[in-house]
């Protein structure tokens, strides 16, 4: 016996018919001016109990009272509002799931720009001892946040590692709410990587209800990158332009050097924090000559070169838009960086590309050169003026570059 307490109807109960093992009969407790109700299969499998007219037809019915069939065991569980006590990764990592003792429901949306999943659960708190997942360097989830956003509702905020979607909200069981989780990494790293055994793994944050006093808890900051290398790799990080050349001036103003600047500061910052050594041609505002920027590539012995870049198209064609990277020797490089920037970011794709540019020619290392949009497109220039998104940016050209120190052995 199970309270419905809505639509008309106060209970449904489900027993075993005596005549047969194999049939169970199913009764509604139903008010009086209540529609009769009828069956369906449901092409997802299982029964669709609906009144006739629909439900519009019993939304205001009052249920009558409870048959009183309950044991005491269900009637004091009923009492209770359903608890939420683990949340975990399943199935290698292809599902996160979010367990309670009772029954519960809820509803998940996506933000595409973002790549945050949202999930709220309605009539339902947050266990005192909730345990989550350990969120490791080799997770599929960057960071979990979860809070009691209403004395009966529950947020829960699912922010993906790079390379990461997040598929369909479904529910295995009534205790139980399903998050798809689709990896497009690699699936398996070289042989003989290895991890740095002294990271610490990012623990679930429960945060504090709004209407609480009590201090926010630890915050990780937004982004990571994922790939340790097996041995200390040096990157040269060339952010074009500078100082007494701006590069492409755009829309609204919009200059080249001061898109490119702080994407090539968080490439930097990324993978160093993955132990890769790095070298920028210009950490701030300051002009550098092409030769000198490709000698201190090449008198540094640089395993890589990157060179960052934003394009413009002239004639008020501000239609054009995209990202396209550029390699003159080995493409792989340029490829990897590229790969990665489509799995991550949606923004056109222009490609890879061949071109005869001073400092991936005079580079003796790989190099690749990577224009990240468009200063004179519409769609870009708006991208480009925006942190959050230069951040995603550099967050994909850093994946990038690991991907390919992976893969190459490096």
């Amino acid at each position: 016996m199970l309270p419905v307490n809505t639509y008309g109807v106060a209970d449904i109960k489900f027993e075993q018919t005596s005549t047969s093992p194999s049939e169970v009969k199913i009764t509604l407790n139903v008010s009086p001016d209540s529609p009769n109700w009828q069956a369906y299969y449901s092409r997802l499998g299982g029964l669709v109990l609906l009144p006739k007219g629909g439900l519009s037809a019993v939304q205001d019915l009052t249920p009558p009272e409870p048959s009183g069939d309950y044991n005491s065991a269900n009637s004091a569980n009923q009492n209770q509002k359903p608890t939420i006590g683990t949340i975990s990764l399943s199935n290698n990592n292809s599902q996160l799931l979010i367990q309670a003792n009772q029954s519960i429901q809820g509803s998940g949306n996506l933000d595409r720009r973002t790549g945050v999943y949202s999930i709220r659960i309605p009539n339902v708190q947050l266990s005192e001892s909730l345990t989550g997942p350990q969120l490791g360097r080799n997770s599929p989830i960057y960071e979990l946040n979860v809070r009691q956003v209403t004395a009966d509702t529950v947020e829960i905020l699912v922010k993906p590692s790079l390379g990461v979607r997040f598929g369909k909200l479904s529910q295995p069981n009534q205790q139980v709410l399903a998050l798809e989780v689709r990896s497009l990494r690699i699936p398996n790293p070289p042989p003989n990587t290895n991890p740095n055994p002294n990271s610490n793994p990012r623990p679930i944050t429960v945060l504090p209800s709004p209407n609480t006093s009590l201090p926010p808890r630890t915050s990780y900051p937004p982004g990571s990158v994922t790939g340790t290398p097996r041995g200390r790799v040096l990157v040269v990080i060339d952010p074009g332009h500078g100082g007494k050349d701006p590069g492409a001036v755009g829309l609204r103003g919009l200059q080249e050097k001061n898109v490119i600047l702080p994407i090539s500061l968080d490439v930097s910052r990324l993978l160093q924090k993955q132990g890769v050594q790095v070298k920028l041609t210009r950490s701030a505002d300051y002009f550098v000559s092409l030769r000198g920027r490709t000698q201190i590539a090449n008198r540094a012995r640089a395993n890589i070169f990157v060179s960052i870049h934003a394009n413009a198209v002239g004639g008020g064609r501000s239609h054009v838009n995209g990202m396209e990277v550029f390699y003159y020797g080995n493409r792989a490089l340029a490829a990897a960086i590229h790969g990665s920037i489509m799995r991550s970011i949606n923004v056109v794709d222009r490609g890879v590309k061949r071109g005869r540019f001073y400092v991936l020619r005079s580079s003796r290392m790989p190099a690749a050169l990577v224009e990240v949009g468009f200063v004179t497109g519409v769609e870009d220039n708006r991208n480009l003026s925006n942190p959050a998104y230069r951040q995603r940016m550099a967050q994909a050209i850093a994946q990038g570059i690991l991907d390919y120190i992976q893969r190459k052995g490096l």
